[in-house]
Order: C-alpha cells, then structure tokens, then sequence
C-alpha cells in the first residue's frame, strides 16, 4: 500500500533473492547455531519472495471503477484493502502460496543439507555419505510426497476461499459456463 515504502525496501528484498541460498545456509549455521532457526531463516528467505510479488501483483489488479466507486463511497484505505483489493487479489495471493509452499519444502531440505542432524535433508547427506541408494531414494520420495501433500492442501484452501469470494455470474456467464 506505500509506494515509498515499497521503493526503499524492494532492493533489498531483491538482493536477498539473487544471493545463493546455499551460500547463506553455513553462514546462518555460524551465526545462529545448529537447530531450528538457520533452517526457518533459509526456508523464509526462499519462499517470501514469490509470495511477496505476487501479493503485490494481484493487490494491483483491482478494476478501476471499482476503486473509483469505494473512493466516492468514502471508504478508508483500510476499507479498501480488505473490502476490495484482497478479495480481487485473492487468486494471484494464493498462486503465489502454492510457489512459496513447494519453495519452502526445498528450503527447509537445502538448511538440513548443511547444518541439521535430523530431517529428511540430513538423511540425504548420510545416506549419500554411506553410498546408500536405497535410503537416499527412500527420502527424496518423502519429500516428494510431503511436497504434493502441501501443494494439494494449497489447492483445497485455494478453492475454498475463491467460491466464498466468488462473484455472482450473469446470466450471460452462466449460459456460456453451461455450454
């Protein structure tokens, strides 16, 4: 919603991303120790990004004479955001959870690489250790599975929340839906 704001920190944001996460990962290990918080530093590094634009991305498709009816309505900027902007952003919103969600795996994996002695990104790295095929197959299917899992329970909320945002069809759209 700030235009100023969005100025000063999306730099930043984008440096963050261009910056190798694989890199950030022994780094994050130094500073924060072994455990949890290197692996959700790494893991929201990765996902906020795609989130992020796409928040924005669809809080700008708003049509414009509607902006201009809440406008001439008198409806306050947070009116506005809630009433308005979020429910037409919505489908662009959670498109880009469904990316941050199967990005947020992989990040959580690549922390496990490098400083976790549990989790299924620290098996990988024993079992490629031990020369284990079988145990390394065992957990990339894991983590595939937990993958489709999240991407699928995005979809679930997603058409959840999309037909109690839906609009009234015309009787126009109905007759083409129908066809």
């Amino acid at each position: 919603e700030s235009a100023l704001l969005e100025r000063v920190l999306k730099p930043y944001v984008v440096v963050s991303q261009v910056v190798p996460k694989l890199a950030l990962a022994p780094l994050f290990v130094l500073w924060f120790g072994f455990g949890l918080l290197p692996t959700v530093l790494i893991t929201a590094l990765i996902c906020f990004f795609p989130l992020m634009e796409n928040t924005l991305t669809g809080l700008r498709q708003v049509d414009a004479q509607r902006l201009q009816l809440f406008r001439m309505l008198g409806a306050t900027r947070l009116q506005t955001l809630l009433r308005l902007k979020l429910p037409t952003g919505l489908p662009a919103i959670l498109a880009g959870l469904r990316v941050a969600v199967v990005l947020a795996l992989v990040g959580v994996v690549v922390a496990e690489f490098m400083g976790a002695s549990r989790g299924l990104g620290a098996v990988v790295i024993a079992a490629q250790g031990m020369m284990d095929t079988t145990l390394m197959f065992a957990a990339l299917v894991i983590i595939a599975a937990i993958g489709l899992l999240l991407y699928q329970g995005c979809m679930l909320l997603e058409r959840r929340l999309l037909r109690s945002h839906a609009f009234p069809l015309s009787s126009t759209a109905r007759a083409r839906e129908k066809s």
